[in-house]
């Protein structure tokens, strides 16, 4: 087994933050152990669907237009002893995704 650093980004997630609604996306780590990088993703992905502080800030919006998503944006290889430090990982960093 290895030990992997995983930054997932999202999209398309309809979030009610300090009483407003909007589409937001967020970037966030996991960390993961795995057998190689597929296990590893997906994962990161399912602690991400799992997590139940960003669940209970999704709402569903009107139009189905836009489906959320969550992809592989960057994944390396780390050492047991980051791992143990840092794992699973937690937080967001939210960005708007209104087009202006």
């Amino acid at each position: 087994m290895s030990y992997f650093q995983v930054l997932l980004e999202g999209e398309n997630f309809f979030v009610e933050f300090e009483g407003k609604e909007e589409l937001l996306g967020f970037v966030t780590t996991r960390w993961v152990k795995a057998n190689d990088e597929e296990e590893a993703e997906l994962k990161a992905v399912e602690l991400i669907k799992n997590d139940t502080h960003i669940q209970n800030l999704l709402r569903t919006p009107e139009s189905e237009s836009l489906s959320p998503m969550i992809y592989l944006s960057e994944m390396c290889k780390v050492n047991w002893f980051s791992y143990i430090r840092r794992k699973p990982g937690a937080g967001y960093s939210f960005y708007s995704m209104k087009q202006e």
